[in-house]
């Protein structure tokens, strides 16, 4: 039975992040309270290799969703743990087309929950993720994908941007 101080939370106040496995769940806590303040993180744990946190108010799962958190320099994107969100990934994008133009194009199957960064296996920075290559010498090199997260107008139906 809970307590009459324990604050009544549901799946739409966790969200959920899966760091390296030598992250802990401490350093993801800490990070995650630093954007949107210690007092304000209930729960948490690890489950199946992520870390899932609830937090006092459902608007602090957005801000976080936006705006991830960086821990042991490394950037996290976050997501909620309820996914009313859809991960929306495009391809093929050369890198003179800016995050601005296509995130407009976007704009007509939904409404953005996230910002668009580029996406691969390895993180280098926030918004953008290499290839994962091991060689010091390709670190550096990004991925043609992107990635957000929308609210889609028709989440049954899939968009085919190609003109």
């Amino acid at each position: 039975m809970a307590s009459s101080g324990t604050p009544s939370l549901s799946v739409q106040h966790g969200v959920q992040v899966q760091p390296d496995p030598s992250v802990s769940v401490e350093e993801v806590l800490l990070a995650v309270g630093d954007q949107v303040g210690h007092a304000n993180l209930s729960y948490a744990s690890r489950m199946n290799r992520r870390v899932v946190v609830f937090v006092k108010e459902e608007r602090l799962v957005a801000e976080l969703v936006g705006r991830g958190v960086t821990v042991n320099g490394a950037y996290l994107q976050m997501s909620p743990l309820a996914a009313p969100s859809t991960r929306v990934t495009v391809s093929g994008v050369p890198p003179f087309i800016t995050n601005e133009a296509l995130e407009q194009e976007l704009q007509r199957f939904g409404k953005m929950a996230s910002g668009l960064g580029t996406v691969g296996p390895g993180t280098v920075g926030p918004g953008t993720v290499g290839l994962g290559y091991r060689s010091d010498k390709l670190k550096h090199v990004l991925s043609l994908r992107r990635q957000c997260f929308m609210f889609l107008t028709c989440p049954s139906q899939t968009i085919d941007g190609r003109r």
